[in-house]
């Protein structure tokens, strides 16, 4: 979805565009990754958020990362996944 255009039009990234009545942004959502993951005790809260602080809070133990839990939207996911890349190329060089 790129815009809304003419009232309920909503265009898309192909430029093709389709009427609708309602548009949900889904954004909120409950993390239950700490439920099935095991062995994360150092990791995740009983939210699901990470327990090591910004900009920390991605390193995990045994090659486990977060990877989009800081609550910074795409810079911090992107951020996440630069940090996580070079601590693992550091590991290899």
């Amino acid at each position: 979805m790129t815009r809304v255009a003419g009232g309920n039009d909503v265009v898309f990234e192909n430029g093709k565009s389709h009427p609708f009545d309602v548009i949900v942004f889904a954004t909120g959502f409950k993390r239950t990754t700490h439920n099935w993951l095991q062995g994360d005790d150092y990791l995740l809260n009983e939210d699901g958020l990470p327990k090591p602080a910004f900009p920390d809070h991605w390193k995990g133990k045994k090659g486990l990362y977060c990877v989009g839990l800081s609550r910074r939207g795409l810079y911090g996911i992107a951020f996440d996944a630069q940090s996580i890349a070079t601590h693992i190329n550091s590991l290899l060089s």
